[in-house]
């Protein structure tokens, strides 16, 4: 495990898909990240690459060649390498390789980096196409906040809040696969009050947010979690039915449709590379006292 830390947060990050395992906060004595409770989920933040989500009957085809792939990719049961670290940043790097050509045919280095920054933490992919071809993929995060299930709060007392929407448009998954036809959801004010069965059917999967950001707030307390996901089109919302955590996933790319017809090139959301070019993005989750 390695850990980053400074007068506010200690961080902790596990070489094994470069999965952030605590965001504790020393000030307030309060753990944000899912400890990993397996009776509900074994996770707390994977990476998702190079795939998100579910593939249609679990394949994919590319240049006239059948591919299979488990949901959200192999990346997230990797080891990384560290290949920097102070005290409030380190680096990780997946390299491609026998394993993963096998199933995935693009030569690629990918980028973890996390920083801290005081009530901070930013998480950057960067991804590099290492081959002479056009790269496809997809990247996500996935990271589990801790709710706090006492007896004075549960999860009808949680809500988001999308500052820049009145309305969402929410897509539903049919045993993994994104539905055709989304949902509009209304907002009170921006926020969507979360309920017990809002998940019975899998995630929420919402595109075209006006917000770039999301606020995880209690109604009983001035306390909230902020996460920005610019230039993520999409932000997926799961939450294992009864268990106190909440992910809000950001997402470059999304599970296949119900009527997708397995071509890599034509999947909704890839991300096209050139040849021996660098991609990035960064998402961040901040503590707010307001």
């Amino acid at each position: 495990m390695y850990a980053l830390e400074n007068g506010r947060l200690r961080i902790e990050i596990h070489p094994r898909g470069a999965e952030l395992r605590s965001m504790y906060d020393k000030n307030k004595d309060r753990e944000l990240i899912w400890q990993r409770d397996t009776t509900f989920w074994e996770r707390s933040s994977p990476i998702l690459f190079p795939f998100v989500g579910v593939l249609k009957e679990g394949t994919y085809y590319y240049e006239d060649r059948i591919f299979n792939m488990s949901k959200h990719g192999f990346a997230r049961d990797c080891e990384f390498e560290v290949v920097h670290h102070t005290e409030d940043e380190i680096s990780f790097l997946l390299c491609s390789n026998e394993f993963t050509l096998a199933v995935y045919p693009f030569a690629f280095k990918l980028y973890l980096h996390y920083k801290l920054h005081h009530t901070r933490l930013s998480c950057t992919y960067e991804v590099r196409n290492e081959g002479n071809q056009e790269m496809l993929f997809s990247i996500g995060g996935h990271p589990a906040f801790q709710l706090d299930f006492s007896a004075s709060n549960g999860l009808p007392d949680y809500y988001l809040e999308f500052p820049e929407d009145r309305m969402i448009i929410q897509y539903s998954l049919n045993e993994g696969l994104l539905r055709v036809q989304p949902q509009s959801v209304s907002l009170e004010n921006g926020r969507l009050y979360l309920k017990g069965d809002m998940f019975m059917n899998d995630a929420w999967v919402l595109k075209d947010l006006c917000s770039t950001e999301v606020h995880l707030k209690n109604k009983h307390d001035d306390y909230y979690i902020r996460l920005r996901f610019v230039d993520f089109p999409y932000l997926a919302l799961w939450a294992s039915v009864g268990a106190p955590f909440l992910c809000l996933e950001p997402w470059c790319g999304v599970n296949d449709s119900e009527t997708h017809t397995g071509e890599l090139e034509k999947k909704e959301g890839i991300v096209r590379l050139h040849a021996f070019t660098c991609w990035e993005r960064t998402w961040d989750v901040t503590i707010v006292e307001s």
